[in-house]
């Protein structure tokens, strides 16, 4: 009998297991409680033919509202009959689900219908899709009306999950959204990827990879975003934490990349350039080996990151890196609150040109407030860096929708601007909204210059991500939009 059955649902990421399960993992065997992974967003990727696996990608993006045809519908059905007598295989007397996002929802939903009706188990599930508005309440909130779990933890698992394991019902976060921050994350545990079939995920050009926890929080209030509303106050670990993990890691699972799973991995200068120093005093004493590294990064200005932070975080393993820039235009970024202009982005550029630091760009086409000379101004950014693109600095452009998320800066801007949308709906329309003080930027517009975006990226040799997928997303919203009366297209 295994006591704990601790699940992952679609829709993840599968370039590498999931950290959330294996933190809870190692919560669970601290005091003895023994535990067992089940990956279901990998399975459902490998038990799913090719076209099946698109229309799922489709379903699992909740803001659709996309319905599955029958033949798909009753495949999902059966494969996920198939996760609940796998589960109930293991008797376990606990069950813990991680809710990554929003967009774990119909994933989450479908699974515990049909596991409730199998097990008198105590059900519990958390992660941050937990408090995505579903009704009138939240999903946690509804699941609970509805019998289906018994418990959900809001906030961190430390400092809610053991308490739960060992009997407790009670307290802040459990069963309510009171929860409270922990102060020193240096007390966070080191992830158990014990269970995990590390040869099965998809892995990059760099090899296996792990996730790590740096930090959590923000120091920046992306008016997009909503990272300050789910958590209050930015926190971050030592580097001699974070080295001894990422050491440990090298020498039990031979892996040598790591992607920081943190909003910034350069959100306190201080923090990154003591782990980068823990890093680099280990590999000049051959302690480990050098790491690759990666993760989110703000473009600061030469004067917040003079030169030398990018040669010693190259030397020290830093690879890769994801860049928000939204947007071309200056104007637009100020109104996003991304504090940085376009001549810092150069500087920056530069940098990891000159100590061979990869580059993602996380592009935001179609914010409310974007007028055609913003849009035009992206439009000349590829162009003005078409040669770091060239020279491989830029090694892929990502270029999403316009969303609005509940309870952030846009949002709260959103609705004292009269915008067209249901603020209170995840299920539908925090992309189908319509601007009456900017009524060019319709649907069918914004979906025009996602699209001139990515000719224009082709045309002058940008590596592009995801665009077939996206391709197939926006037909969906076009197909939904049309649907909705009240829209202009």
């Amino acid at each position: 009998m295994t006591e704990l059955a601790i699940i992952s649902l679609p829709r993840l990421d599968l370039t590498r297991p999931a950290i959330a399960p294996a933190i809870l993992s190692s919560i669970a065997n601290k005091i003895n409680v023994s535990n067992k992974i089940f990956d279901f967003a990998l399975e459902t990727y490998q038990r799913s033919d090719k076209e099946t696996w698109k229309q799922y990608e489709l379903h699992w993006q909740i803001d659709l509202d996309y319905k599955l045809s029958n033949k798909y519908l009753d495949s999902l059905n059966s494969l996920f009959d198939q996760f609940v007598s796998e589960v109930i295989e293991v008797n376990p007397s606990q069950i813990a689900i991680s809710v990554f996002s929003h967009n774990s929802i119909n994933a989450t939903k479908l699974f515990l219908e049909k596991l409730r009706l199998k097990t008198d188990a105590k059900i519990m599930i958390g992660g941050q899709g937990i408090q995505s508005n579903y009704t009138t309440k939240t999903f946690a909130e509804e699941l609970i009306d509805e019998g289906l779990i018994d418990y959900f933890l809001a906030g961190e698992a430390e400092t809610t999950f053991e308490k739960v394991l060992l009997g407790e019902t009670q307290g802040p976060g459990i069963n309510n959204f009171g929860w409270i921050q922990m102060d020193d994350l240096d007390q966070t545990p080191v992830p158990d990827y014990s269970d995990y079939d590390l040869d099965k995920y998809h892995y990059l050009e760099s090899g296996k990879s792990f996730w790590i926890n740096a930090s959590r929080g923000c120091v920046r209030r992306c008016d997009f975003c909503d990272i300050g509303k789910l958590w209050k106050k930015f926190r971050f670990r030592s580097g001699a934490s974070l080295y001894r993990e990422i050491k440990m890691h090298m020498s039990k699972h031979k892996i040598k990349t790591f992607q920081f799973a943190d909003s910034l991995i350069n959100g306190s200068m201080k923090a990154f350039t003591d782990m980068n120093s823990k890093l680099l005093t280990g590999i000049k004493s051959n302690d480990i080996p050098r790491p690759l590294y990666g993760g989110h990064f703000i473009v600061r200005p030469s004067n917040q990151m003079p030169e030398q932070r990018y040669k010693e975080a190259a030397e020290a393993g830093m690879d890769m890196i994801s860049i928000g820039v939204e947007t071309g235009s200056d104007a637009l970024r100020f109104r996003m609150n991304k504090k940085f202009t376009n001549d810092d982005l150069a500087y920056h550029l530069e940098m990891c040109y000159r100590y061979k630091i990869k580059n993602m760009f996380l592009m935001f086409s179609g914010h409310p407030t974007e007028t055609l000379e913003d849009h035009e101004e992206t439009i000349e950014m590829f162009k003005r860096f078409r040669k770091y693109a060239v020279y491989g600095t830029i090694t892929g452009l990502e270029v999403g929708s316009g969303a609005i998320i509940h309870d952030t800066p846009l949002a709260h801007w959103a609705t004292e601007n009269e915008l067209q949308y249901d603020p209170k709906s995840v299920k539908g329309d925090n992309r189908l909204w319509f601007n009456p003080k900017n009524p060019t930027l319709t649907v069918k517009e914004r979906v025009r210059r996602q699209l001139e975006l990515y000719e224009t990226a082709i045309s002058e040799g940008w590596p592009i991500n995801y665009v077939t997928n996206n391709l197939r997303y926006m037909k969906a919203l076009l197909e939904k939009a049309k649907q909705k009366e009240s829209l202009s297209l």
